[in-house]
């Protein structure tokens, strides 16, 4: 077989035995850029591509100095609010009647009874003192929801509600609300009385 195929070949032309062989060359070429080369070359230019995409997204990122620096402000000026809402100071249990009363107003001016407030947990957070109480309250729904809504005028914005339970009282004619209202205020300074 390999002598009459010998033989074939030789018997043709010289051009069309190099062009067969150089189609032959360029199937291997092709099926080996296909088999060996393309992937790397396809995870070569995603490589680039993604190493483009971060580095504009780092670029719009904001530096750390300059974010340490801008928080710093922003805990000052959050500082300076809460130090301007209160007037120094004043003994615990100032603090607690005088939250009672405004408390007791804001309630009676939008018809809300309040059935009960008592002095919870202290805790130290940052450079400030929380202080909690749980607050017990009864009214008409929508006389609640205002008496909620007034929060921020009656105790100032250095209060907040961290918990919230509403249930139906008196048969369903009132609803009755449990609070936990928390009160932030700086810290006193070592060896202030309470």
């Amino acid at each position: 077989m390999s002598t009459r195929l010998i033989a074939a070949l030789t018997r043709l032309d010289s051009r069309v035995l190099l062009g067969g062989l150089l189609f032959i060359g360029g199937l291997v070429a092709g099926e080996g850029w296909m088999l060996v080369l393309s992937k790397p070359y396809s995870d070569y230019w995603a490589l680039i591509a993604a190493s483009e995409s971060l580095s504009a997204s780092l670029n719009r990122l904001p530096r750390k100095e300059s974010d340490l620096g801008q928080l710093a402000e922003e805990l000052r000026q959050i500082s300076e609010q809460l130090t301007g809402q209160m007037s120094g100071l004043m003994p615990d249990d100032q603090m607690a009647s005088e939250f009672m009363a405004n408390l007791d107003r804001s309630a009676a001016a939008n018809g809300v009874t309040l059935t009960g407030i008592r002095p919870g947990a202290r805790r130290q957070v940052l450079e400030f003192e929380e202080v909690s109480f749980d607050v017990s309250a009864q009214g008409k729904y929508l006389r609640l929801c205002q008496w909620l809504l007034d929060f921020e005028r009656t105790l100032g914005r250095n209060a907040t509600v961290s918990e919230f339970t509403m249930k139906s009282a008196d048969e369903g004619r009132l609803v009755a609300i449990n609070l936990k209202t928390v009160l932030y205020r700086p810290l006193r300074a070592p060896g202030a009385a309470k």
